[in-house]
């Protein structure tokens, strides 16, 4: 799964222990740790802009 919104809408509406029913563990664990990413790779760009 390329795009782990389905996910995380889920996680939003539903809880994470709802997700790692329906999904994967590893599934789960992936997306977390890519929108860690993402979100650390955000904060990095917004401060080269300043």
């Amino acid at each position: 799964m390329k795009d782990h919104q389905v996910l995380f809408d889920h996680i939003d509406h539903y809880g994470e222990p709802s997700a790692r029913r329906l999904f994967s563990n590893q599934l789960v664990d992936q997306a977390q740790h890519h929108a860690r990413l993402e979100h650390l790779n955000l904060s990095c760009s917004t401060w080269e802009q300043l």
